[in-house]
Parts: C-alpha cells; structure tokens; sequence
C-alpha cells in the first residue's frame, strides 16, 4: 500500500513538471518564430535603407563567401549559416542560425538557474519555483534598457534614444553576438564555480568546460572574452597577493584553461597592432569615453536605464558580496565591462562603431542575469518584506515589458539605434 502511495505521489510530481516543460517549449517556440521572421526580413532588406537595419549585410557577404570589405576573425556563426546555406537559401540558412544560438542561450541559462536555486537547495523545488525559473529565463534573454514610447508628453531625462548610447544585454540586430552568448552562458557560470574550489582542488571536468567554452566563445565573437579574461586576472591576482603567493600552483593550473582561448585571440588580433586593412589604420588606444559620448553623452544616466533592476537589487544584496562568490564576481565582471567600453577604443575608422560596448553588454546581460536569481532567491525565502520585493520584481519586469516592445519595433522594421522608421535616419 505505502509503494503503491508512493508511486501515485512520483506520477503526479512527473505530471506536475510536465506543465514547466511545455510552458519553457512555447516560450522557446514563440520566441523562435518572432526572431525567425525578424532575421527573414532583416536579409530581405538588406543593403536597403527603408526598413530593417541591421549587421546581416556583412554577414550574408561572409557566408557566401563574398566577403572583400569586413575582416572577420571569428568564424563560428557564418561556418553555422554555411552549413545550413547547404539545404536552405541564404535567409531560411540565416535565420535558422541565429534561432539556432538563441534557443541554446535560453536552455542553457535555465539550467544553470536551476543548478544554483534548486540543486543547491536555495529555494525549494517544486513545480512553481521550475515555472518561476522559466519566465525569470525567459524575461533575461528578453528585457532591454528602460524607454518610453513616443507619446508625446512624457520622456525619460537624458534619453533621447533608445538603443543608442544606452544598450542592451540582448541586441536583437548582432547575429554574431547572439551566437556567442551559448558559450559565454557556460563559461561565465563554469569560471564562477572554479573560483569558489581552486585554492582547493580543481574539478576537472568543470575546468574542461569553462577551457572549451571560453574557446568557442572566442571563436563566435572574442567580446565577451576580453572582459572575462580581464576579470579573472583581477580576481586571480587579488587572491594570489592576499594569500601570499601560497596559491601559485592552483593559479598556474585554473590559468592553463585559458591558453585555447589566448591562442585563438592571438590569432584574431593580430592585425589590430600597427597593420592596416583596406589602407585605414588598426589598432587600440584609451579615451575617456570618447566614443560612448558620440552617441550619448550622458554615461551614468544611459548605465542606470540599461541595469535598472540589477542596480536596485545591488543596494538590498551588497552586504551577499562577501560571501557569494558568483555575486561577487558578476560585480567585477560588470565593472571592467564598463571601463573597457569606456576607456579602450579601436583607431581608425573602427573608432565610432564602438566595439568594446559590445563586451559591456555582456556585462548588461550577467549582471541583470545574477540579480534576478539573487531576486527568486529572496522572494522563496521571504528575505524582504513583501513590498519590497514586489518593487524589484516590478522594475524587473518594467524591464521586460520594455524589451518586448523594443522588439516589437524592430520587428515591424524600425531602426534598431532609435526605434524612428529607418527613413527618417
């Protein structure tokens, strides 16, 4: 009798979960269709100026094989559209990729949700903390920086675009960023769990997975290394001084995972030192946000309205820093994340496309990624009063809402730097 209960309770947990997986399958599925499109018609457009902006021009020369006016070092995506360009023509072979990368992003930021909340008993695991997790996944690869629609009457202070000079954690118009956002899921997350045991014993398998996706990371787009290279050293000297140099071993073995990843970035920027391509000059210097002025010159403002609920939740869990590694270090990623997109910019022509704001968006997207488990976190456990936490999730999903209709924009073909019809730039 007490097998037969027990088997009865299993059944109807099992039973439970199902209604996460398919709500997580639609989520995934409506998402994919509405991008699917967005990229079918970006390729449409492109070379056009009436509608559709966006980076696919230089993406569909390289897939084709093209390419003579873009030097590009990471060939992950466009060796993906090849592949699918075999059985599809050119925009079906486009989009699916970019859906491809997309959709891995969202199942593999669930998991890792759901290792940290529910494997390590933060929270309970029930049906509703796997449902919570879906739409709090969900609305990470969704939200975008805070804007009004143009109503006429109300305007964020110093916001005069939306996109531009502000960013997002999910650029919808960069293919190759999309496509880089898989592997630097599983590297950012891997690195945040050999900080926590190196000075101990390093988990091999852990450091093989953080070494082949920070590889691979580099090799869909090196952005996102540049930063998480920069944070780990500083994290890693930190450590090394503090303990006296008695660490050396355990730092010399977690710094052989990075050596894939040096080789290809070596390889990648090799010609941004002192060579010229196509006659203009290549390279890097510093600034005091020279570029990120060009497009707003309001910085604090414009970091404000892209990190809204991780700023706010960042003042109700500063005090976690001391202890909560993953935390600590999401807060020195973000931060060299904003000074490289600050301080460093390329020569040349380069110089306005503002390069390093890519690898600050990264630092958009990890920083409002922690916050919200941060967020599941203290809302299971009642951390806060209840008022409290309903603000966070308010602006969190503030945040969602406005991504949504970001994308809406984009996807009846506005300009992705201001969300006016592409004519009128």
């Amino acid at each position: 009798m007490q097998e037969v209960t027990i088997a009865k309770k299993t059944d109807r947990r099992y039973s439970q979960y199902i209604a996460d997986f398919i709500l997580f399958l639609a989520l995934l599925a409506i998402s994919g269709f509405f991008l699917y499109r967005l990229v079918i018609c970006q390729v449409i457009y492109a070379g056009r100026t009436d509608g559709y902006p966006s980076d696919v021009v230089a993406y569909i020369m390289e897939i084709q094989g093209t390419n003579t006016e873009y030097n590009f070092a990471y060939p992950l995506f466009f060796l993906t559209g090849k592949f699918f360009n075999i059985f599809l023509p050119i925009g079906p072979a486009t989009a699916v990729s970019v859906v491809l990368y997309n959709g891995l992003s969202m199942i593999l930021l669930k998991k890792f949700f759901e290792d940290l909340l529910i494997k390590s008993g933060r929270i309970r695991d029930s049906v509703l903390s796997h449902i919570v997790i879906t739409l709090a996944v969900f609305g990470c690869c969704v939200m975008s920086m805070w804007w009004l629609p143009r109503f006429g009457k109300f305007k964020l202070p110093h916001k005069d675009q939306v996109y531009a000079g502000t960013l997002s954690g999910n650029p919808w118009h960069n293919a190759t960023y999309i496509a880089t956002k898989p592997f630097s899921i599983v590297a950012f997350f891997s690195f945040s769990e050999l900080l926590s045991q190196y000075e101990n014993k390093i988990q091999i398998k852990t450091a093989v997975t953080f070494a082949i996706s920070l590889m691979l990371s580099a090799v869909a787009k090196p952005t996102f290394n540049l930063v998480l290279i920069s944070a780990a050293g500083t994290v890693m000297l930190v450590r090394f001084v503090r303990s006296r140099f008695k660490n050396f071993k355990q730092s010399v073995l977690l710094g052989c995972c990075f050596f894939p990843t040096f080789a290809v970035m070596l390889i990648q920027y090799a010609d941004m030192f002192g060579s010229t391509f196509h006659d203009d000059v290549q390279g890097i210097r510093f600034g005091w946000f020279e570029v990120w002025k060009i497009y707003n010159p309001h910085v604090l403002e414009a970091v404000f309205y892209a990190n809204v609920t991780a700023i706010i939740c960042f003042l109700f869990f500063a005090k976690d820093l001391i202890k909560d590694t993953l935390y600590r270090f999401t807060a020195v990623f973000f931060l060299i994340s904003f000074l490289e997109a600050g301080l460093i910019c390329e020569r040349g022509k380069r110089f306005v496309d503002f390069n390093f704001g890519w690898g600050y968006m990264h630092g958009i997207f990890f920083f409002q990624s922690i916050s919200v488990i941060k967020l599941i976190e203290a809302t299971f456990s009642k951390r806060f009063k209840w008022y409290w936490t309903a603000l966070l999730w308010v602006l969190f999903l503030s945040q969602i809402v406005a991504g949504i209709l970001y994308f809406k924009g984009l996807y009846y073909g506005r300009d992705y730097r201001t969300l006016l019809p592409a004519t009128w730039t």
